[in-house]
């Protein structure tokens, strides 16, 4: 039988000593001032935006000393770096954090609840000021772990010079019209359909499984719930998911996963640059991506004419749906939390901050104010899409969850096992580590949508 100190070596923090919760003892942290905060920011073509919220900050609050490092990580759910610095006591007051590991992190004790500063310092409950799913990311039996800083939603987009040289009417991938079946979209995809004269694929319309499509994805607009507050069950078998990856099963079948596969190592190669893609190099007409895509098209792919609307349902009579991901701002176990510390966190994560870094980025607001700021006119359709959005279930077991779901997807496309048999594997790694964790409940509200 599985024990909590095995789920923790599967999620990467093998030798840890765990205790009350799964809290983690470290040594004693380096004392640093009341004013000094130490802050694990950004990397990459980012971290000069993130440098200009650390500026302007210190022109409010001078007298805060703020260091800022890039500490690398191997993706969501590496742990590794932080779960070192909180055992040797040298963890940062500020950790910048994928926050669909909130619920996982805090569940191990990495993170610490940051309630108790909202209270002390806040007069109103900061919590209310963002968006229910960004925030609901971030909480774990009753507390609250983080701040959110930035969200994102998937759409469907669409180049508009291939489909009218197909013969498709543009008009009817207008966003007014509601979201495209799936069905319908098939149809259309089929129509973009050419090959060269040995019959490999020359030209495509939507691989429903890449990209940002997935199982999870169809099983989303599905209904599929993931989880049940009753019974604390994961049921990866459940209908909605099911039907979500039959589905999957069928087109590759249908369309030969060999020659699909051979079509996107032709147009888009493993390690290709970021300008060769199936998509900007329009040999694709359908894609499945973030509203941040927009700003890869418009660096890469000036001339392509991009169009975008709904993802696509399965009944014409289901709701509009998208899911968003994002970033936060957290404290690791062994921080200051000091008034400094929180002062720049608020300010990071909130209004000054995200004005700054968020129109830059080409990523959303999670500050709700702000969805309506002159600064994000330009994806007005994208943010209203969070209207209809929800995060992935924030729960303690969220990396092993996600990693099942697309293991099950590899399968399905290899063809090494059917989608009930792929979703069996994936029920019998996650549920008994869920189980660990049992009683829980997901956050208020989650699943809800609305802003």
């Amino acid at each position: 039988m599985m024990n909590r100190r095995g789920f923790l070596t599967s999620a990467g923090a093998a030798g840890l000593a765990v205790a009350g919760g799964s809290v983690l003892s470290g040594c004693t942290r380096p004392e640093r001032g009341e004013n000094e905060i130490l802050v694990w920011g950004v990397g990459g073509s980012t971290r000069q935006y993130e440098t200009q919220v650390v500026d302007a900050f210190r022109q409010e609050r001078p007298d805060v000393k703020i260091t800022v490092n890039n500490v690398p990580s191997s993706g969501t759910g590496d742990a590794t770096q932080v779960i070192t610095a909180v055992r040797a006591g040298t963890a940062p007051d500020l950790w910048w954090m994928d926050r669909f590991s909130g619920a996982q992190y805090a569940a191990l004790g990495l993170l610490e609840p940051i309630d108790d500063l909202i209270e002390k310092y806040e007069d109103d409950d900061l919590r209310d000021q963002y968006l229910p799913f960004a925030m609901n990311e971030l909480k774990l039996n009753g507390k609250t772990y983080g701040l959110p800083t930035s969200t994102d939603t998937r759409v469907l987009y669409f180049n508009k010079k291939v489909l009218r040289e197909s013969g498709i009417d543009l008009d009817e991938l207008d966003p007014a019209n509601g979201a495209p079946t799936v069905a319908r979209l098939d149809e259309l995809s089929d129509q973009l359909i050419k090959t060269d004269g040995r019959g490999n694929y020359a030209q495509l319309g939507l691989i429903p499984w890449a990209d940002q499509g997935s199982g999870y994805l169809f099983a989303l607009g599905n209904g599929a719930s993931f989880f049940d507050d009753e019974t604390c069950g994961i049921d990866l078998t459940a209908q909605p998911i099911l039907d979500a990856y039959v589905y999957l099963d069928q087109w590759t079948r249908e369309k030969d996963y060999n020659r699909v596969d051979a079509f996107k190592a032709t147009y888009e190669p493993p390690n290709h640059p970021p300008a060769q893609t199936s998509f900007l190099g329009q040999q694709q007409g359908f894609v499945i991506q973030t509203n941040n895509y927009r700003t890869s098209v418009k660096k890469y792919a000036p001339d392509l004419e991009l169009g975008y609307t709904n993802l696509p349902v399965f009944d014409p009579n289901d709701p509009i749906y998208t899911w968003s991901g994002g970033f936060s701002l957290v404290m690791p176990k062994g921080s200051s939390k000091s008034k400094a510390a929180w002062d720049f966190m608020k300010f990071y994560a909130g209004r000054q901050g995200q004005s700054i870094m968020i129109p830059q980025t080409g990523e959303l607001p999670t500050y709700r104010d702000l969805l309506g700021d002159q600064a994000f006119a330009d994806a007005k359709f994208f943010i209203d899409q969070l209207s209809y959005s929800t995060s992935r279930p924030p729960f303690p077991v969220s990396q092993v969850w996600w990693e099942a779901m697309f293991a099950a997807q590899e399968s399905i496309k290899l063809g090494s096992a059917s989608p009930i048999e792929a979703l069996r594997v994936a029920q019998a790694r996650v549920a008994p580590q869920m189980q660990l964790y049992c009683p829980f409940r997901m956050p208020e509200g989650y699943g809800k949508t609305g802003i």
